[in-house]
């Protein structure tokens, strides 16, 4: 499916607000209107990486409710751009359904180096560092085990090219959303997903004006060779945050009607 649309506007946002923590695990309550909402601020070390990183746990509506969980790369700079405070007005108008949002920083809390690079130029060691240590240590935390079809993994620039390797090499997920995908970093990545031995993945790809038009091009062409679920989206925004926000309900709402 290859659906062309323009999106506009997002309501303003509600902060909802959060302490800074220091410590590593620490559970957060936060009752937004009528609609439960837990958060977890966490970090994990990583044998495969040879890092520790923090990541963010949110649910949006009652636990027995959500039954999707959402993973976002360069998680800290998202929280910071206040994404976690978006899908909250989303959730409360009933733009998105009830699920759980997690957010994975980039930064190794040991050095404080960015690994962004490292991490998502189609890196296997990320892969493995998924499903081998992170998706168990989160799911195990919320207490509950999702399948490959109610994981979605979304990457924004960069994390796009990071989610586009992923819908290539991981069995953990079968969504992938790609905003703004530069991919030059990684030119193996067209092969990698030609010859990828998965048979069923649905993906959602991105651009603004002025934004990834020359990637998304050539992976669009990729995915429909493929035989892929695809859906498109053209923006009249640029390379920002305030385009992606603008997303949000879009591509969750095309995964988890």
């Amino acid at each position: 499916m290859d659906i062309r649309r323009r999106q506009s506007g997002l309501a303003p946002y509600l902060m909802c607000t959060i302490p800074q923590m220091k410590i590593v695990t620490v559970t957060l309550c936060c009752l937004v209107l009528i609609t439960a909402s837990w958060g977890q601020r966490a970090s994990i070390q990583s044998d495969i990486l040879g890092t520790e990183t923090t990541y963010f746990i949110f649910r949006m509506g009652h636990d027995s409710l959500a039954k999707n969980i959402i993973y976002f790369t360069d998680g800290g700079k998202l929280h910071d751009n206040k994404y976690r405070d978006s899908l909250t007005v989303l959730h409360q108008k009933g733009s998105i359904p009830p699920g759980y949002y997690v957010f994975i920083s980039t930064i190794d809390n040991r050095t404080q180096a960015e690994m962004r690079n490292d991490y998502f130029f189609c890196n296997p060691r990320y892969v493995a560092f998924f499903e081998k240590e992170l998706l168990p240590e989160v799911e195990g935390t919320i207490g509950k085990k999702f399948t490959p079809d109610k994981r979605l993994l979304v990457g924004i620039s960069f994390g796009g090219l990071n989610a586009a390797w992923f819908s290539a090499k991981s069995e953990a997920f079968k969504n992938f959303a790609l905003l703004s995908p530069i991919t030059y970093p990684c030119p193996s990545i067209t092969e990698s997903i030609v010859f990828s031995s998965f048979t069923q993945r649905r993906i959602f790809i991105s651009t603004g004006i002025n934004d990834a038009e020359n990637y998304v091009a050539s992976l669009e062409k990729i995915y429909h060779t493929k035989g892929w679920e695809l859906q498109t989206l053209d923006t009249d925004g640029g390379h920002d945050h305030f385009n992606w926000i603008r997303q949000l309900a879009i591509f969750l709402t095309y995964f988890f009607p």
